[in-house]
């Protein structure tokens, strides 16, 4: 009966932790979307980081379902790039928060989330590159845009190397640095608000500490400035 009591309740934490860190992606989303976006579709936000640091905490198949949950409801409400919109939001996401907590559930140690969010931040890249190529040719032929489909193809080719790949790689660091550094507060907030149960919450500043903030620090440096080139 006790077993069955502990599983209960585990799943309505669970359950409520989703709750909690979808709604919370959408509102960084949704407070993220008054800066300007760049080259007029590209936008940034820090979502993925809220994501990414629910799935360290609950699982990747979680994280995947948050991550979902964030885009479509963005997609329902102050989005305008449509269903393009949806899936690219969703990809990037999904790759960002999947390869990270897939390697950190395997290396559960500093060393491991340094390297969980290096492979985050190439595969994500790599991905909205490739994601880019296809389907934003697509959505600036759509009603929505009403370019030609040979000047889209064109811009398309041009932004790749120029604006595309410096923005994702950006993006994706900056969502890095912000998950690094907030993990563990995050972790510990929660615990205290007896929201999850955990032994390894407990916020203290050693080595480890300093080393992700540094790290974390000089990765959000780096994007910041790639940002402000690109703008």
């Amino acid at each position: 009966m006790n077993t069955k009591k502990q599983k209960s309740t585990a799943s309505l934490e669970k359950v409520i932790g989703i709750s909690i860190f979808s709604a919370l992606a959408f509102v960084v989303a949704f407070v993220c979307n008054i800066i300007p976006p760049i080259s007029g579709f590209l936008s940034l936000d820090v979502k993925d980081a809220v994501i990414a640091i629910a799935a360290f905490i609950y699982g990747p198949v979680s994280g995947l379902i948050i991550a979902f949950i964030a885009a479509f409801i963005e997609f329902l409400t102050f989005s305008t790039t449509a269903w393009y919109g949806l899936i690219m939001n969703f990809a990037s996401s999904a790759v960002f928060t999947l390869t990270a907590s897939l390697i950190y559930k395997k290396i559960r140690t500093i060393n491991g989330a340094i390297i969980a969010f290096t492979a985050a931040v190439i595969a994500t890249t790599g991905v909205m590159l490739l994601l880019n190529s296809f389907v934003t040719p697509v959505y600036l032929t759509s009603p929505l845009v009403g370019m030609p489909k040979e000047a889209a193809s064109s811009m398309v080719l041009d932004l790749l190397p120029r604006v595309l790949l410096p923005f994702n790689f950006a993006k994706s660091m900056l969502n890095a640095s912000v998950a690094i550094m907030l993990y563990k507060p995050v972790l510990a907030a929660l615990s205290k608000a007896k929201i999850i149960q955990t032994k390894s919450a407990s916020l203290s500043f050693n080595k480890n500490t300093r080393l992700v903030l540094i790290i974390g620090s000089t990765a959000l440096a780096v994007s910041v400035v790639i940002f402000l080139i690109l703008a």
